[in-house]
């Protein structure tokens, strides 16, 4: 049964996030609900609450389980879809946009999906039905270059090449169908001291690729900052290097006025900023967060305003 999992950073994403109590909120990440229902507490009955998820089963579940004060649409759609989404919906500005960029709790919780390299089930990894290809397509028609580019690439994982030889050799026995199967596999090919951490990055890998995770990140980074109302705020919470170093190096862009090569004498870009960083430095957990929630052991809090 899937449960509300704790929202991570709650308290200083609602600080950061409301910069007025009466604004349009996205919650472009929904999952369980934690954070959107902590925001509708905060904020007055005539704002406005939108939460997008790309899991069916989320949509489904906060329309049942959740009570929010406020009016509020829930859509199924992929968060990278986010300016479209308000747009339709009546909604040109926003005051608020989180973004969670954790696992959703029903991908975590299903074992169908196979997410998790400690529970066997099929080698799926799709957060939504919409999409057509999976992890068992990856590993069973991907050469083995272009698996060591997969784990090297979003995995960061040092052994890639080893692992996807040892991939190609197995499945010309046998198709790998399983994540029971993959995670074996991958054991054989590990030092034990460092096999947890291995079937990590090759699952994380996995995953980014199928659900194109980096790629929706940057789109959607893009989009929600174009929606921003002036003093409108954009909050983030990474749990990998690979989301952080995008939202980092994607703010950091957006708030300086010129982009141009240092070597350039004279700006030939024309680009002007259009925000401004609330948070120099990501905002971590600390530990009492850490030991009562350990989904927060890894997550990075950034925050932006729309100038």
């Amino acid at each position: 049964m899937t449960t509300i999992h704790v929202p991570v950073l709650l308290k200083e994403t609602l600080q950061y996030l409301i910069s007025r109590r009466d604004g349009v909120y996205v919650d472009a990440t929904l999952g369980t609900g934690g954070h959107f229902s902590s925001l509708s507490e905060q904020l007055y009955q005539n704002a406005i609450l939108i939460g997008i998820d790309t899991d069916p089963n989320a949509i489904n579940y906060c329309s049942t389980h959740l009570s929010i004060k406020q009016k509020h649409i829930l859509i199924n759609s992929n968060f990278e879809s986010i300016k479209a989404v308000c747009f339709r919906n009546g909604y040109p500005r926003i005051s608020g946009i989180l973004m969670d960029l954790g696992m959703s709790s029903f991908a975590l919780d299903s074992p169908d999906r196979g997410l998790s390299y400690s529970v066997n089930g099929p080698l799926d990894m799709r957060f939504s039905p919409d999409l057509t290809k999976t992890a068992s397509d990856i590993i069973n028609t991907a050469n083995q270059s272009e698996l060591a580019t997969i784990f090297k690439t979003f995995g960061e994982e040092r052994n890639s090449r080893s692992i996807a030889r040892a991939i190609i050799y197995e499945r010309q026995k046998n198709t790998i169908k399983t994540t029971k199967q993959l995670a074996e596999i991958i054991r054989h090919k590990t030092h034990p001291l460092y096999v947890n951490k291995t079937l990590s990055r090759i699952f994380q890998a996995l995953r980014i690729v199928v659900n194109r995770e980096l790629e929706v990140l940057e789109k959607a980074l893009k989009d929600a900052i174009d929606i921003l109302e002036p003093d409108g705020r954009i909050v983030i919470i990474t749990y990998h290097s690979l989301e952080d170093r995008i939202v980092k190096q994607y703010f950091k862009a957006e708030s300086t006025d010129c982009v141009c090569p240092p070597e350039f004498p004279i700006c030939q870009c024309s680009h002007k900023a259009s925000i401004k960083l609330l948070t120099t430095k990501p905002i971590l957990p600390g530990k009492d967060e850490i030991r009562n929630n350990s989904r927060a052991r890894s997550a990075k809090l950034r925050v932006a305003e729309r100038i």
